[in-house]
């Protein structure tokens, strides 16, 4: 069985599905202008494209069709991160490099050389799967909703093939109360934080929309969710420097970089910095031992 090089078309709809489509540009949470399927100018395949176009960047305001970027999706796919999954995992069925390039897509290319992506490579789907539910899921101590339900469904694609059309009502539910509650302490009355989108709720969306330059649609899509994290950090900097109201159990910055390819590979990240603390652990204990030696030996040690 010869090995897999591109996505299928329900692989590209996934990950379409999952970044979201925004046709015009907006700042995400970490303020880089997005646009698409969250492309940015840091995308050598959406940065030639764009140049090519347009003869300069991209800027707020542009816009860009459902069209154009699906085209330039599927090419990103290919050349970006599927080159990562062909190299490191060596798919050998269609859906094995789908839920693997989904996951890359969010992560970055690295992921691929990850113990999910390990797993895969020695034909263990299923440990694979199990791999991936646990795998950057989290910002803060906290499991994000949003994360959760895209590694569920990439695990399911990678061990059943198995392309789920929509998220679980409970996570769907997740998802609507961490809106809630952000939009209520930002002064817009969304209702009890229960997870129903209701005319309250709706209302709530429509009316930060139309305050922050949205498409005002009453739908918390990609550019509607980084405009919220971006008001609770300011929020956040003004209480930490006595300059406003504190705000109301705000998680912000940490879950501002996890949407679309401006996604932080958590797992690289924790595993760098429980090197970084084991290796500055061990020189600030060597040098408490050297400057503290005369304790244990009875000479005392000038300093």
């Amino acid at each position: 069985m010869s090995i897999i090089d591109a996505p299928s078309e329900r692989g590209v709809e996934a990950i379409a599905k999952h970044e979201g489509f925004v046709s015009r540009a907006y700042l995400c949470p970490a303020s880089v202008l997005t646009i698409g399927y969250g492309f940015t100018m840091r995308s050598r395949i959406f940065g030639s494209y764009w140049r090519a176009k347009h003869g300069r960047d991209l800027r707020m305001g542009d816009t860009i069709s459902r069209e154009e970027a699906d085209t330039v999706l599927r090419q990103l796919i290919v050349d970006e991160y599927g080159d990562a999954v062909v190299r490191d995992i060596r798919p050998r069925r269609p859906h094995h490099y789908d839920g693997a390039a989904s996951m890359c897509f969010n992560c970055g290319p690295g992921a691929a050389r990850w113990r999910w992506g390990k797993a895969l490579r020695d034909g263990d789907p299923p440990e694979s799967a199990r791999l991936l539910r646990v795998t950057a899921v989290t910002a803060n101590g906290r499991r994000l909703p949003g994360l959760v339900r895209r590694r569920d469904e990439e695990a399911n694609i990678v061990e059943h093939a198995q392309y789920t059309s929509g998220p679980a009502p409970s996570r769907d539910r997740e998802e609507v109360r961490w809106y809630q509650e952000r939009l209520n302490t930002l002064g817009y009355d969304a209702g009890p934080v229960d997870g129903r989108r209701g005319p309250r709720t709706k209302a709530a969306v429509r009316a930060f929309q139309g305050d922050h330059d949205l498409t005002v649609d009453g739908i918390v899509g990609p550019a509607t969710r980084a405009v919220i994290i971006r008001e609770l950090d300011k929020r956040n900097e003004k209480a930490a420097t006595g300059g406003g109201a504190a705000a109301g159990g705000a998680t912000g910055g940490g879950e501002a970089v996890l949407t679309g390819q401006e996604a932080i590979a958590l797992d690289t990240l924790a595993q760098v910095g429980v090197g970084a603390l084991v290796v500055g652990g061990l020189a600030f204990a060597g040098f408490w031992l050297f400057r503290n030696r005369g304790r244990f030996t009875g000479v005392r040690v000038p300093t």
